[in-house]
């Protein structure tokens, strides 16, 4: 209230106002490149996160070397180099899928795309999985914005042919993502049980089904 008693009648009477650190609705970013930019540097600090997050709740990573493949805990990974090396962090999403998302599902709007910047984090037990999410929600530098638990009992798992976790979409609002301009890039983490996740490729929309457009983002700032 005070805040607003402060601002100018002019920009008031434009409508030229937003509250700080959220989405400005009159201001959609209407560039996939633009998007991707904020990707790029949004999954940089994810990837902090989610090390951090994952160091809590015995979460795993995937291990790759050669046409091996496995999954293990990060508290046993970070300490040893050879280990370090093999660790597949999640890629952006990749352009034919993003374009296919936009024509398909989201009227070639940028600004509803919400995963270009994902991860996934996975789990041997639903206590694991839970301690992760409790990491992730009392987190201050990230702000959570929608939160879709696929192992509900009331959810249909026809929906993504049987498979489920509990997918996250959050902002990354820590001091390093204000200082570069991406506070309200939104990104997505997966959380999955190991038995899905070996059935997965993790980056992947589950099941690869068509998107509803009612499960989208609808808004982005323009540096965000």
């Amino acid at each position: 209230p005070d805040q607003a008693k402060q601002l100018h009648p002019l920009l008031r009477e434009m409508g030229r106002w937003s509250i700080p650190g959220r989405p400005d609705l009159k201001s959609q970013i209407t560039s996939t490149n633009q998007l991707y930019f904020q990707a790029a540097i949004a999954n940089l600090l994810l990837i902090q996160k989610l090390k951090a997050w994952a160091s809590v709740s015995s979460g795993m990573f995937r291990c790759v070397e050669g046409d091996t493949e496995e999954f293990l805990e990060w508290n046993e990974i970070k300490d040893n180099p050879s280990r370090l090396s093999r660790v597949h962090w999640t890629l952006m999403k990749g352009h034919d899928r993003t374009m296919e998302k936009l024509v398909r599902s989201y009227g070639n709007n940028p600004a509803r795309l919400v995963d270009i910047a994902r991860s996934a984090i996975v789990f041997r037990s639903m206590e694991h999985l839970t301690m992760c999410l409790g990491a992730i929600v009392t987190d201050n530098g990230v702000r959570v914005e929608r939160l879709k638990n696929r192992l509900s009992p009331s959810y249909d798992p026809g929906e993504t042919w049987g498979y489920r976790d509990v997918s996250v979409n959050l902002m990354m609002v820590c001091k390093e993502a204000r200082a570069v301009g991406v506070e309200l890039h939104m990104c997505e983490v997966q959380l999955m049980l190991q038995d899905f996740a070996h059935v997965k490729n993790i980056g992947e929309s589950p099941g690869r089904l068509p998107l509803r457009g009612s499960d989208a983002w609808p808004y982005r700032k323009n540096h965000g």
